[in-house]
């Protein structure tokens, strides 16, 4: 069976947005590069890289892992990800922790920061916490119980998340490529395949991504939303909390992160 590692080479290898040309192949028709280009570039056997991606091989060196994914032009959060599929299992990552003290804590940050919007997500995307002015922003979530708010499935479900945002592609494929970052370490944990199952079923869009193995970190960048004022920039600004698997999300006038 294919492992996590196997399956996450092979996505890259097809990605269409790697043209044989870049690798001094020529020019041709093709969805990515082939397995014997790959190795060939690489410099490693055709057999050895086959049986990566195949999941018979499953502890790379180094010196393989960076071949390959320069020859698959994985940087950044993707070179990371790569890394950790190979020195991760399946048990690796404890279930989310959803204690009334975390819980708390994260109520405390998002009322600290009013009137700007923000919420705390957990590593599944789950909302922990949200003040009024987030609820605002995401019209149409405070109609789902307060235990069942999950942002990739207001982005890729709710009708409103593409009205609101006007980079909606943009910031719901980030979203699934937070998803599998966040959970790299345990990719088959029950949880996430139950969310993951119940968005692919409801979202072609999000079943697409996964499987296309987007992966990379939410950071704070300049969105656009649609208000009743019309449509106006705001500053996304990410703030990571690693020990708990956590990070706020908060959305700052696009003026004021600028001064």
């Amino acid at each position: 069976m294919a492992s996590e590692l196997g399956s996450f080479l092979r996505a890259r290898r097809t990605d269409p947005r790697l043209r044989p040309e870049q690798q001094s192949l020529g020019v041709r028709r093709v969805s990515g590069l082939r397995r014997e280009e790959v190795a060939a570039a690489a410099g490693i056997s055709i057999d050895y890289y086959t049986r990566l991606e195949q999941g018979r091989e499953t502890n790379p060196s180094d010196a393989v892992l960076r071949a390959v994914a320069r020859v698959l032009r994985l940087k950044g959060d993707s070179l990371e990800y790569l890394f950790l599929l190979r020195s991760t299992t399946d048990a690796a990552v404890p279930s989310v922790d959803d204690g009334t003290d975390l819980r708390r804590r994260a109520e405390a940050l998002v009322a600290a920061v009013r009137p700007n919007p923000a919420y705390v997500l957990d590593r599944l995307s789950n909302v922990l916490a949200i003040n009024a002015e987030g609820l605002a922003l995401l019209d149409g979530l405070e109609s789902e119980p307060a235990d069942a708010r999950n942002m990739c499935t207001y982005l890729l479900t709710h009708a409103r998340a593409r009205e609101i945002f006007v980079d909606w592609e943009e910031i719901a494929r980030g979203a699934v490529a937070q998803l599998r970052a966040a959970n790299a370490g345990n990719l088959r944990e029950a949880r996430l395949q139950e969310l993951v199952d119940q968005l692919a079923a409801q979202s072609p869009r999000f079943a697409g991504w996964w499987s296309g193995h987007l992966v990379g970190r939410r950071r704070s960048s300049t969105k656009r939303l649609r208000t009743n004022a019309g449509e106006v920039e705001r500053q996304l600004e990410i703030l990571q909390m690693p020990d708990e698997g956590l990070r706020m999300t908060l959305w700052l006038p696009a003026s004021a992160a600028s001064a």
